[in-house]
């Protein structure tokens, strides 16, 4: 009874213990802090706890780079006869010893290569760390964007409400036509249409965002507000690339790397020496030691050596092109997530100053000279479509914006590329969202 209470008790204690892991590792983050979001996506990351691992298995290379091997031992009977009768002239037993000694030259470039790797995986890290908060900061603007749109679609829709009563009530005292109702509920029918639309775009942009955070798909993420304090930030640093960037660092390290790799390949024809010493015993005859030295003599360096060396040297050539060819591409990543900020900027200011407050003034107006039957339903509806669709834009070329600083800032950190790559951005939410409400305007004219 007592080792079952024991069993029972340990039971609960892993239990226990379990789901206060899980629910460390299922933590969620402040969800309006988009900053937050993007360091928990990192922290949690699988990428990262691979490197760490990986790092840890590199920096113990290091310490068995260069190692002298482990000596032989050896002991046995010489020259017993075939019969197995002893000969007290001839049977000797004998121990011995050898061991392969390597030229420091040789460790000192192993333990080079070891090291190298370590920095290698190291300026890795910092890569995919910039690339994880990146891709998290990415799927949060677009799920803020599509819950900022998804407002605005049920403050027009509560406008697109009194409107329809203002025609019921016009029907009804016989100054508008039934069609005219028909055609305001249309015009309400599809902005509801396009909140379900955008609502779908929601659940795409928590789908990618919930992985990236190791989080259940079924978690439920709060509606996000896209600030309109975001239009302010700006990219303030220089469109160059720095040496110190980890991805070209990394590169360097593998430069570096196979130029050890040469010189191990010139190595091969310097050996290594091995030294072997035994002792001798024999029944009546003096005792005996011998001292004996072996190396390897290069005499097949044409199939064995050379091939090796020139494949290290082509491989080294191979990482030098590599690390123009790096810079090349983040140079023209970090210059299309510029000029794709640069255009978002111009478009916000364009919108919030001229635009949307010209399109909403009309709308109003229009509404009003409606209400006072002195426009026709015709103009409401047009003015209502336009100012809906400036507003959408807004909050799109708001999160092109600040993404595009997220990509730029992401690429200066150590992104080994860009995810707005040769400016061309994927199309906004609000262009597909627009041409339905346009067509559906064009049906009711």
């Amino acid at each position: 009874m007592f080792f079952r209470f024991l069993a029972l008790a340990a039971l609960s204690l892993s239990t226990l213990a379990s789901g206060a892991a899980f629910a460390s590792v299922l933590q969620v983050p402040d969800w309006h802090d988009p900053n937050a979001v993007a360091r928990a996506a990192a922290d949690s990351h699988p990428a990262l706890r691979r490197i760490d691992a990986e790092t840890r298995a590199a920096r113990e290379r290091v310490t068995q780079a260069g190692a002298y091997p482990n000596p032989m031992v050896m002991g046995g009977i010489q020259d017993l006869q075939v019969d197995l009768t002893h000969d007290e002239m001839m049977t000797m037993y004998m121990v011995g010893a050898s061991q392969t000694i390597p030229r420091r030259s040789r460790r000192d470039a192993l333990r080079s290569v070891a090291e190298l790797d370590v920095q290698r995986i190291e300026f890795e890290s910092a890569s995919v760390r910039a690339e994880a908060e990146r891709d998290a900061l990415f799927a949060w603007y677009d799920l803020a964007a599509a819950d900022s749109q998804i407002r605005s679609f049920h403050e027009v829709d509560k406008s697109l409400g009194t409107l329809v009563a203002a025609v019921r009530a016009r029907y009804e005292a016989g100054s508008a036509i039934g069609a005219d109702i028909v055609r305001a509920q249309l015009l309400h029918s599809g902005v509801s249409h396009q909140i379900l639309t955008t609502t779908g775009i929601r659940r795409a942009a928590a789908a990618r965002l919930l992985p990236l955070l190791g989080l259940p798909l079924a978690t439920e993420v709060p509606p996000l507000h896209l600030p309109h304090s975001t239009e302010t930030r700006m990219i303030e640093h220089a469109r160059e690339i720095a040496d110190s960037h980890p991805a070209l660092a990394g590169l360097r390290s593998e430069v570096e790397r196979r130029e050890q790799e040469i010189r191990l390949a010139r190595l091969l024809e310097r050996p290594d020496i091995s030294l072997e010493a035994s002792y001798g015993m024999r029944p009546i005859q003096k005792d005996v030691f011998s001292v004996i030295a072996r190396i390897e003599l290069p005499l097949w360096k044409k199939t064995t050596i050379e091939p090796r060396l020139r494949e290290a040297i082509a491989a080294r050539d191979a990482a030098s092109a590599r690390i123009e060819e790096l810079r090349r591409a983040l140079v023209a990543d970090l210059g299309a997530a510029y000029e794709a900020h640069a255009e978002a900027t111009r478009q916000i200011e364009f919108h919030q100053q001229v635009l949307v407050p010209q399109s909403k003034l009309a709308f109003e107006s229009t509404r009003a000279a409606y209400e006072g039957g002195k426009t026709t339903l015709d103009a409401v509806l047009a003015t209502e479509a336009t100012y809906l669709r400036l507003e959408i834009d807004y909050y799109d070329f708001l999160a092109r914006h600040i993404k595009a600083i997220a990509d730029f800032q992401a690429i200066q950190r150590g992104a080994r590329r860009g995810a707005i790559g040769g400016g061309a951005m994927s199309p906004p939410a609000g262009d597909t969202t627009m041409s339905g409400i346009t067509a559906t305007s064009t049906e009711m004219k």
